[in-house]
């Protein structure tokens, strides 16, 4: 079942990117894609979907360890850091305007997904523990 999180959905574009709220949306389906890619991939049972940014979840069934369950979790982040990292351009901003979610940026999606990575590990933490 996927489930969309309008409320979760709105408070990530108003914590990463004001400016860029189709970026942010983007950078959200590259996330959720991250997490169901791994879970195929380590041959799990998708139970439930629900996208919402980075306060969305994945329940997975047919997973015999804890170690699968944290790879599936830290999966979208990882997906949202490559692309980050592929697409380029962090080095030529300004520190300031990393932190900053009302700034205007010369690399915005590289920007963009980096900040979704950061909160989206920080959040997935936080339910972990």
């Amino acid at each position: 079942m996927l489930a969309i999180d309008i409320i979760g959905l709105v408070m990530t574009v108003c914590l990463i990117g004001i400016r860029y709220p189709h970026f942010v949306l983007g950078a959200a389906i590259i996330h959720d894609m991250g997490r169901v890619v791994m879970a195929l991939f380590l041959h799990g049972n998708i139970e439930s979907i629900v996208a919402a940014g980075a306060f969305g979840s994945t329940d997975v069934s047919n997973l015999n360890s804890v170690l699968k369950n944290a790879v599936i979790i830290l999966s979208g982040p990882l997906a949202n850091y490559m692309v980050s990292a592929t697409v380029g351009g962090i080095e030529r901003e300004r520190t300031i305007n990393l932190f900053n979610p009302c700034a205007t940026l010369q690399s915005s999606f590289a920007v963009i997904n980096l900040r979704l990575a950061i909160l989206s590990f920080l959040v997935n933490l936080w339910h972990f523990f």
